[in-house]
């Protein structure tokens, strides 16, 4: 009985992805990809890294909030203000384990260190990622950079944010959200 439910559970929430990706995934969010071509180059950055399937899976739905508000209300066409921290919490009520919620709530935070802790970093990011840092907080103090480094998951998030920042190629045309079923089948199992 307990299985029956997990897996009709499951089939819920990923059926529920599929559809926002379908209503808003072609939206953009200020760069020059659309959030369904974002979130498959992220999910296959991670794939192709050899990430277990809950990390598969976080690259996947890492800027899921983004799909979750009404068109149009993020600030200045750049999506959804703390989507990082909202995504996180959809993450959890959906049951996703707990390394997939804390991957998605951290790839700003990432940014915001890898902006104050790397050289050159910021002058990387695309002109979108360097507004939203604005309204993110900026490049962490040394302290809150220091405390960050403390993280269980840090050298995850890192990645995460690498593949993020990756995963906004124009050039690739990818846009098949199926070929993440398993992934999730497996992580909501």
């Amino acid at each position: 009985m307990e299985m029956r439910l997990k897996s009709d559970h499951a089939k819920l929430v990923i059926e529920e992805i599929v559809g926002l990706f379908r209503r808003r995934g072609q939206e953009g969010y200020g760069e020059d990809v659309s959030q369904t071509q974002h979130a498959v180059q992220v999910g296959l950055l991670a794939m192709k890294d050899g990430q277990p399937d809950e990390v598969v899976v976080a690259g996947f739905l890492h800027d899921i909030a983004h799909l979750l508000d009404e068109p149009g209300s993020g600030e200045d066409g750049y999506g959804t203000p703390r989507h990082d921290t909202l995504g996180g919490i959809w993450a959890r009520d959906r049951g996703f384990p707990e390394v997939t919620a804390r991957v998605i709530e951290n790839h700003v935070t990432a940014k915001r260190y890898l902006t104050a802790r790397e050289e050159g970093y910021y002058d990387k990011l695309s002109l979108a990622s360097k507004m939203t840092l604005k309204q993110q907080g900026g490049p962490m103090t040394e302290e809150e950079a220091d405390a960050f480094e403390k993280d269980p998951h840090f050298e995850l998030h890192i990645k995460m944010r690498r593949w993020d920042e990756l995963g906004k190629d124009e050039e690739a045309d990818l846009e098949d959200i199926d070929q993440f079923r398993p992934y999730l089948e497996r992580v909501l199992a």
